[in-house]
């Protein structure tokens, strides 16, 4: 079985890369990386990726604008799973998700075993 493509969008340097450690400790992933939501736009349409690690808070373009972006660009492909990253509690309702393309919400800070079942895996321990 081919590795799963996945998208992190994280402009924060230190939680993108213990993101991608902790990926690499569960495995099975190809993972890009993005430092901001330009750079994650190009990724999106480029890779193409089964799932998406989006940053709430970001400068410039935050997670919400980021989505507003891939719905309402045609020539955009939409992850089959987009997970938002915040430490925000509560920053969509529960029933509104679906409503911003977001299939579940990882609260930071969070654990390798909340992390794996984010992006649909049994933690490795």
């Amino acid at each position: 079985m081919p590795d799963t493509d996945i998208l992190i969008v994280e402009d924060e340097q230190t939680v993108r890369s213990a993101i991608e450690a902790g990926l690499d400790v569960i495995g099975g992933f190809n993972v890009f990386a993005a430092t901001d939501a330009d750079e994650g736009f190009e990724y999106l349409k480029e890779k193409s990726p089964e799932i998406l690690l989006l940053d709430l808070v970001m400068p410039v373009t935050d997670g919400m604008e980021f989505l507003r972006r891939m719905g309402s660009d045609p020539d955009c492909p939409r992850p089959g799973k987009v997970v938002l990253m915040t430490a925000m509690e509560n920053p969509v309702p529960e029933d509104r998700l679906k409503d911003f393309g977001i299939d579940l919400i990882l609260s930071k800070p969070f654990r390798l075993k909340e992390l794996a079942s984010a992006v649909g895996k049994e933690p490795p321990f």
